[in-house]
């Protein structure tokens, strides 16, 4: 995040507009009428505003505030609405400026991906790597294989980019652990139609091949195991009053494990928060307040690190507030997506069996603690 006058404005979203200006002001350059590019960029810019609206009012349902609506992600729900939408506009472009579509989506993609940080290990380095920087020279590769075709675009040069910036995307969630097996299906039908429009050529295969080899070596080299959320199968879990949430382990910034199973027997406050966030930023002050007035509830502060900047943004916020409660890190989205969170804070209060006993969206204070925890 970034800070214009009293605004916090994502900067992966900034990057994301500015972006699309540069692209209006490339496009002039090489010959395209104002016509041609407001329906070109015009695809991207509606669907941000269809994610961004859809995410405002999902937001809106699950908190009934519009103020806090307005820091909603939307989940996967938004991301599907906003690619129908992007879509629907593309279906209707001239088919002469699809490769310029094609060319438009691959530096948007190259713009956020450089501006947030992700770090992986890969194979013969020990120390994390940063994936992001990785990604980015594969991205810069394939936008200038789309450039010699862009001006004369064919369905089977679509559909191979399309093969090429998803083996980008897969092979980078491969990296860092979080590949659901199950993409591999529609990526493997995308490859077997891309092979059917357009047959690649010798030199195609074998740097294909190739990157099945690296791929599997990728795969000797990374841990068995993907962090998960755990269930109790033995318990009602879900996550309405009179449940049991999902159980998670997560690293606090000094490094150690924290297990929310390990506080069965004390009353818990679950909060998740973001240190752009200006309504998690009031409320630290009164939860520190009332987590330092008793011994009976154990306060944890989830940080959901997908969403920031540099997690260092977040240490430092919270630094002051580290002796009040134990404050853990979502590194990979697993428990945010695994809770449901909508829109933050997001507060869960649980009794000494671990069921939920409260709930809030939106900012908390002492007063809210105090009645909610009695």
């Amino acid at each position: 995040m970034i800070a214009i006058g009293p605004l916090n404005i994502r900067l992966d979203l900034l990057v994301f507009m500015v972006s699309l200006l540069v692209l209006y002001i490339g496009f002039k350059k090489i010959g395209l009428t104002e016509k041609e590019r407001d329906a070109v960029l015009g695809t991207w810019f509606a669907g941000f505003l269809a994610w961004k609206g859809s995410a405002i009012v999902i937001g809106l349902i699950s908190t009934g505030s519009l103020s806090l609506a307005l820091y909603a992600t939307g989940g996967n729900w938004s991301v599907a609405i906003a690619a129908l939408v992007i879509g629907l506009f593309v279906f209707r472009l001239d088919k002469r400026l699809y490769g310029y579509w094609t060319l438009s989506g691959l530096v948007l993609w190259l713009g956020v991906t450089l501006t947030v940080p992700r770090y992986a290990s890969l194979p013969l380095i020990a120390s994390p790597q940063p994936l992001h920087l990785y990604t980015a020279g594969l991205i810069v590769l394939l936008i200038i294989l789309t450039w010699r075709w862009m001006r004369t675009p064919s369905l089977g040069l679509l559909v191979w980019t399309a093969v090429g910036a998803s083996a980008i995307w897969l092979a980078s969630t491969y990296v860092t652990t979080t590949l659901n097996l199950s993409w591999l299906v529609p990526f493997t039908a995308l490859t077997a139609l891309a092979v059917y429009l357009a047959r690649p050529s010798r030199r195609v295969v074998q740097y294909g091949l190739g990157a099945l080899v690296l791929l599997a070596v990728v795969n000797a080299s990374l841990p068995d195991e993907t962090k998960t959320l755990d269930s109790n199968t033995t318990e009602a879990t879900g996550l309405n009053i009179g449940q049991v949430p999902p159980n998670f382990e997560l690293r606090r910034t000094d490094g150690s494990t924290f297990r929310l199973e390990d506080l069965r027997g004390q009353r818990v406050v679950i909060n998740f928060w973001a240190s752009w966030c200006p309504p998690c930023r009031a409320e630290m002050p009164d939860m520190a307040t009332f987590a330092r007035s008793t011994d009976e509830v154990t306060i944890v502060a989830v940080n959901t690190t997908t969403s920031e900047r540099d997690v260092m943004d977040a240490q430092t916020f919270v630094a002051p507030y580290e002796d009040a409660f134990e404050v853990v890190y979502d590194e990979d989205g697993a428990v945010a997506n695994g809770y449901r969170i909508q829109a933050m804070p997001t507060t869960y209060v649980l009794d000494e069996s671990g069921v939920i006993t409260a709930k809030q969206f939106g900012a908390i204070d002492k007063a809210w603690l105090d009645a909610r925890t009695r």
